[in-house]
């Protein structure tokens, strides 16, 4: 069953990305999955901001975006050490290397992005 949405409800309990490693990052065009341990996943469509302690990048469906994408394997290994969600589909990670991800919703008609996990519904936002 899947769930559009655009931001993210108050009463979604996402504690369960807390600890999640990050064990890959599958980069294609017009989206990019990182996938965690315990066979949880977060493809992003729209946009997110990569922040690596001292630099930040935004990477969107552009030309060359894929280079930014590319930065994100420096988080290989690291684990979601806290998150912030916002009601307006904002949703940042941070990671136990000091880097941090910032997942935005620009869109009201399109899906920006989706965290699954096994055995329980899509989070589509």
């Amino acid at each position: 069953m899947l769930r559009h949405m655009y931001g993210l409800k108050k009463e979604i309990d996402l504690s369960f990305l807390v600890g999640r490693e990050l064990i890959q990052v599958g980069i294609g065009l017009y989206q990019i999955q990182f996938h965690f341990d315990e066979d949880v996943t977060v493809s992003v469509e729209a946009e997110f901001r990569y922040f690596d302690g001292q630099d930040e990048w935004v990477w969107g469906q552009e030309p060359g975006s894929h280079r930014i994408a590319a930065r994100t394997v420096a988080m290989l290994a690291a684990n979601i050490t806290s998150f912030d969600s916002n009601e307006n589909g904002t949703l940042a990670l941070t990671f136990s290397n000091g880097h941090r991800l910032t997942i935005l919703d620009p869109y009201k008609e399109y899906e920006s992005y989706a965290i699954t996990r096994p055995g329980q519904p899509d989070i589509i936002v």
